[in-house]
């Protein structure tokens, strides 16, 4: 039997794929393009046709599955709620689920609902509940850093919980191996320290030796901005809304679950800028 990892393409799934390998658990990672993936990917993982909007994939994507990883894509036409249902009876044995930290107080989001309904479901459950992934600052972050040597997020002057996805993955595959020790528990993983994007950009800044800046732009600013660029208006709304609990001093709050978890530190920010610090300098300088 093995673990179903779902989200393999994105920041998180794809370090649970390498840590479960790491370790040695049977794994199959699902993507919508199998021969697209194994052409970025060659034969390092095992890969298996699936896709949220078609459930034609879902028994093919559950044989010999008895646990799963489970991220919410984004997307439209999703059916999320009938591959719950699926695995239900496909007699999965526990989902660990990504969900977000806060998510109690937050009723209007995906992540609020589908932990309800797992739970309703009466499927076996671990909910790792993330703070805000350093992996940002490579992704939707990345490109202004790396042209524009700045950090252009509209998320104020409050602090937010930072965490490496590394870590989100090494505890999930504790989670995988020892599912009994964690079966219904909540686990909110974040880093052990909370930063403002200042102090991100001036770490940035020290680990670089280039000077990166926090531009801190208003919503409107970012908005225009972004949009002028060609990135689309919903996605836009999207980032935009990630940072606003930043931005109203609500994201600060940390927590040390990650430590009694697997008995290690978290990964640090400058640990994190060094591990990836190519992703961000221009060949021949800024």
């Amino acid at each position: 039997m093995s673990v179903l990892v779902t989200g393999f393409t994105g920041k998180v799934g794809s370090e649970v794929a390498k840590k479960l390998k790491e370790k040695g658990i049977d794994y199959i990672c699902t993507v919508r393009n199998v021969e697209e993936s194994q052409e970025r990917y060659g034969t390092q993982f095992n890969l298996k046709a699936f896709d949220f909007t078609d459930p034609s994939t879902f028994d093919s994507a559950l044989e010999q599955i008895d646990q799963i990883f489970l991220m919410y894509p984004p997307g439209d036409d999703l059916k999320f709620e009938q591959f719950l249902h699926r695995a239900k009876e496909r007699n999965v044995k526990h989902i660990v689920y990504l969900s977000v930290k806060d998510v109690q107080y937050l009723p209007f989001i995906h992540h609020f609902k589908n932990e309800k309904l797992i739970r309703k479901l009466g499927l076996p459950y671990t909910f790792i509940r993330a703070g805000y992934f350093m992996q940002n600052l490579t992704d939707f972050l990345g490109n202004e850093i790396k042209e524009r040597q700045r950090i252009f997020i509209p998320a104020g002057k409050g602090k937010t919980s930072f965490v490496d996805t590394r870590d989100l993955a090494e505890v999930a595959a504790e989670v995988f191996q020892n599912p009994t020790n964690h079966r219904n528990q909540k686990y909110v993983v974040t880093g052990d320290h909370a930063l403002d994007f200042y102090e991100v950009a001036e770490q940035m800044t020290e680990v670089l030796r280039v000077n990166i800046s926090y531009d801190n732009p208003s919503v409107k600013e970012f908005r225009k901005y972004m949009i002028k660029k060609g990135i689309q208006e919903d996605f836009v709304k999207v980032v935009i809304g990630i940072h606003f609990p930043t931005k109203l001093g609500l994201a600060r709050g940390i927590s040390h679950d990650y430590e009694k978890l697997t008995n290690k530190k978290p990964i640090r920010m400058k640990t994190f800028i060094a591990d990836n610090k190519d992703r961000w300098l221009k060949p021949g300088g800024p």
